[in-house]
C-alpha cells in the first residue's frame, strides 16, 4: 500500500508543480494579483508531495518491500538500515526523484524566504521553477518511476552494488544533488528578470545569495566524491578526469565565474548580460551532468544507469529548456547590454577576464569530455581523450586565471592608473615569488617550474586576500567604524581554501611514490624512509560480506607509527570482489595500502604508496565551502538589519543585499 500512495503522492505533486506554472502565469499576464499570490502556496504543496513520495520510498526500503522492483534491485534484508536508507538514490529511478525532491525544497525555500520581494519578480521565479518541477516529475512518473511493482515477488533483493557500500554514499550524492539543482534557483532568476521590466541589478542582488549557497554544495559534493573515490576504489588517486567528475567540474567553473559576475551586476550595474548568459549556462551544464551520469553514452566508473532510452529523453529535455533560455536571451537581453566605464586596471576589468577563463576552462573540459563521442558518431573511428590532455591544457590556463585571481582582489573599482596596481601588489606577489622559489628549492632540491609556479601562485593568492582585507579594515577603523568585515572574511578564507589545493594537488601529483611487492606473514618492505611488516592475515565477517584483512606495521627509524589493515571483501550476494584500502594518515600526507589478487596459500599482491598532501585538497575544499557560508551568512545579517530598521511598505524591501 506505500508504494501506490507514494506514487498517488509523486502525481500529485506534479499537479501541483503544472498549476504552480500556469495559475500564476495567467495573474502576471492578466496583473491579476490573486492569481499571482498562488503561486507560492501551490510551491509549498508541491514539496510537501514530492518530500512525502521520496520518505515513503524510503519506508519501502526500510520493511524490506521487494514487490517495489526498484527496492528488490538495490537492497537486500542483510544490508545495514544506513545503507538500505541511502540506497534510496542509490539507483537511477531513486537518484532522479531525490532530484526532483531538491528542485522542490529549493523552490520552497525561495517562496518562503522572499515572501517581502517584489511580489511580481518573486511570482516570475516560482513559475519557472515550478515549470522546471513539472517537466521533471513528469519525467518520472512516465519513464522512471520508482514505485513499479515487481511480481512474482522476490524473496532477497539484489543487494545494493558493493561499491556503493559506503558511508560516501549518505553524504555525497544528495550534497552534488543539491549543488546541481540550486543552480535551478539562479536561471529561474535570470528568466524572471528577462521576462520582466525589473531593474538591472536587483535581480542579481537577490539571486547572489542562492546562487553562493548551491556553489556551497556543489564543492563539498565534488570534494566528497573526490574524497569517496580516493578511498574506495583502491586506485590511489583524487582525481582521474574521468566523464562523470567533469560533469560535475563545468557547472563548478561557470558557477564560480557567475558568483563574481554577480557581484559586479550588483554594485556597478555592469556585466548583466555576462550575468544572465552564465545563469542559463552553468544550470544548462547541470542537466548536461545528469544526463552524463544515466544516459550511458560516456563510460564511467561513476555511472549507474545504463539507458539509453532515458538519455535521449533527458536530452530532449535539456535541449528544451536550452533552447527556450536562450532564445528568451537573444530577445530580451539588449537592454542590459549597456556600455561600462572602467578601464582594463580595474577589478571589474580582472573579474571580466577571470571570468572569460573559467568559461574557456569550461569549454576546454567540455571538449575533451565529448570529443571521442563526436569522433565516433562522425564513423572516424574510437579515440580516447585522457588525463594528458586535461592536464596539457588546464593546467596552464589555471596558473593565468590565479594571477588574476590576485590582481582582482588587490586592485580597487573603477579605473586606477598603473602605479597603484604595482604599488598595491609589489609587496605580496614579491613575497610569493621569493617564497615560492625557495619551498620550491626545498621540496625539488632544484627548481621544477610546475611545482615553482604552484607555490608562487598559491601565496600569491593567499597573501593578496590578507592584504585586502588589512586595507579594508584599516579604512574602516579610519572612519570610526568597528566589527568584523564578514565579506572580507569570507574572500580570504575562500582563497586560502584555492591555495591549500593547489599547493596538495601539485605536491602529490609530483612527489607520490609507489611500490609493489609480494607479501605474506613476515615479509618486509621499503619505500623511502618507511618501514613495511606484514604481520598477519585475518578473516572477517560483516553484514553481507566475508574478508580477509592484512594487518601491516609501518615504521620510520625504527619506531613503530602506524598499523594499517587493508581488506579483500567478497558480497555473497552480488558475488562481487572489492579492495578496501588501509590509510594511515599524517598533516603531511597518506601512507595507502591496497591488497590485490591471492598470489597462493598464504601471499598476496601488496600495493603501497605514499601520498605527500593529498589531504591539503580536502582541507582546502573545506575552507572554500566555510568561506561561501560565511559569505552567505553576511548576507542574510544584512537581509535581517534592513528589515529591522527599514520596515516600510513590506512588499517592496529588499532582503538580500
Amino acid at each position: 500500500m506505500l508504494p501506490e500512495v507514494g506514487h498517488f503522492s509523486l502525481i500529485l505533486g506534479m499537479v501541483f508543480a503544472l498549476l504552480g506554472a500556469t495559475v500564476p502565469a495567467i495573474g502576471l499576464v492578466r496583473k491579476d494579483s490573486y492569481l499571482t499570490r498562488y503561486a507560492w502556496p501551490l510551491s509549498y504543496g508541491a514539496f510537501a508531495f514530492v518530500g512525502i513520495s521520496i520518505v515513503l520510498l524510503g519506508m519501502s526500503f526500510a520493511l524490506d518491500d521487494f514487490s517495489v522492483a526498484y527496492v528488490a534491485h538495490h537492497s537486500n534484508t542483510q544490508l545495514p538500515i544506513f545503507f538500505k536508507l541511502a540506497a534510496v538514490w542509490g539507483g537511477h529511478e531513486g537518484s532522479f526523484l531525490f532530484w526532483l525532491f531538491s528542485l522542490t525544497l529549493w523552490s520552497a525555500l525561495v517562496a518562503r524566504s522572499c515572501r517581502r520581494l517584489d511580489e511580481a519578480f518573486i511570482a516570475r521565479v516560482l513559475v519557472t521553477l515550478s515549470g522546471l518541477v513539472f517537466l521533471f516529475s513528469l519525467f518520472v512518473v512516465l519513464t522512471s518511476n520508482p514505485f513499479e511493482r515487481l511480481f512474482p515477488i522476490p524473496l532477497e533483493g539484489r543487494d545494493l552494488n558493493p561499491m556503493l557500500q559506503d558511508v560516501g554514499l549518505i553524504f555525497h550524492p544528495p550534497m552534488l544533488y543539491l549543488g546541481y539543482v540550486g543552480f535551478a534557483v539562479s536561471f529561474a532568476f535570470a528568466i524572471a528578470a528577462l521576462t520582466g521590466e525589473h531593474g538591472k541589478g536587483d535581480w542579481a542582488k537577490w539571486s547572489r545569495p542562492w546562487t553562493l549557497a548551491a556553489w556551497v554544495f556543489l564543492t563539498g559534493g565534488i570534494a566528497l566524491g573526490s574524497w569517496w573515490a580516493y578511498y574506495e576504489l583502491g586506485w590511489g588517486g583524487w582525481w582521474f578526469w574521468d566523464p562523470v567528475e567533469n560533469a560535475s567540474l563545468m557547472p563548478w567553473l561557470t558557477g564560480t565565474a557567475l558568483i563574481h559576475s554577480l557581484m559586479i551586476t550588483e554594485y556597478r550595474k555592469a556585466l548583466s548580460g555576462w550575468s544572465l548568459l552564465l545563469a542559463i549556462a552553468t544550470f544548462s551544464l547541470s542537466l548536461l551532468g545528469t544526463f552524463i551520469v544515466r544516459s550511458g553514452v560516456l563510460t564511467s566508473v561513476h555511472a549507474f544507469a545504463v539507458d539509453p532510452t532515458r538519455g535521449v529523453t533527458l536530452l530532449a529535455m535539456l535541449a528544451l529548456i536550452l533552447i527556450v533560455a536562450l532564445s528568451l536571451f537573444a530577445i530580451r537581453s539588449g537592454r542590459y547590454f549597456v556600455a561600462a566605464n572602467f578601464g582594463f586596471l580595474s577589478k571589474e576589468a580582472m573579474f571580466m577576464v577571470g571570468n572569460s577563463l573559467f568559461v574557456v576552462s569550461m569549454l576546454t573540459v567540455l571538449l575533451g569530455t565529448f570529443y571521442p563521442l563526436v569522433f565516433q558518431a562522425l564513423g572516424l573511428g574510437n579515440i580516447s581523450v585522457g588525463a594528458p590532455y586535461f592536464n596539457a591544457m588546464f593546467v596552464p590556463m589555471s596558473f593565468i586565471l590565479f594571477l588574476f585571481m590576485g590582481l582582482g582582489v588587490v586592485i580597487r573599482w573603477h579605473k586606477v592608473g598603473l602605479e597603484d596596481v604595482i604599488t598595491r601588489a609589489l609587496a605580496p606577489m614579491s613575497v610569493s615569488i621569493v617564497m615560492g622559489v625557495a619551498l620550491s628549492v626545498l621540496f625539488e632540491r632544484g627548481i621544477n617550474l610546475t611545482v615553482c609556479l604552484a607555490f608562487i601562485t598559491a601565496i600569491w593568492i593567499a597573501l593578496s586576500a590578507l592584504q585586502a582585507m588589512y586595507i579594508r579594515i584599516h579604512a574602516r577603523r579610519a572612519k570610526g567604524m568597528r566589527g568584523v568585515v564578514w565579506k572580507q572574511a569570507a574572500m580570504v578564507i575562500a582563497h586560502i581554501g584555492v591555495s591549500a589545493t593547489i599547493i596538495g594537488a601539485t605536491l602529490v601529483s609530483h612527489y607520490d611514490q609507489e611500490i609493489s611487492s609480494k607479501m605474506g606473514p613476515g615479509d618486509a618492505v621499503s619505500l623511502d624512509e618507511y618501514h613495511f611488516t606484514y604481520q598477519q592475515t585475518d578473516l572477517l565477517v560483516g553484514p553481507n560480506y566475508t574478508a580477509e584483512q592484512a594487518q601491516i606495521t609501518v615504521s620510520k627509524d625504527d619506531r613503530l607509527i602506524a598499523t594499517i589493515r587493508p581488506e579483500r571483501r567478497h558480497y555473497t550476494v552480488r558475488t562481487m570482489n572489492m579492495s578496501e584500502p588501509g590509510i594511515a594518515w599524517f598533516w603531511h600526507g597518506d601512507i595507502y595500502i591496497t591488497l590485490g589478487e591471492k598470489l597462493n596459500r598464504t601471499d598476496y599482491a601488496v600495493r603501497i604508496q605514499y601520498k605527500p598532501y593529498v589531504r591539503w585538497l580536502w582541507v582546502g575544499s573545506i575552507l572554500m565551502m566555510v568561506g561561501g557560508v560565511i559569505a552567505v551568512g553576511s548576507l542574510a545579517g544584512k537581509r535581517v538589519s534592513h528589515k529591522r530598521h527599514q520596515p516600510k511598505k513590506s512588499e517592496t524591501i529588499v532582503i538580500w543585499k
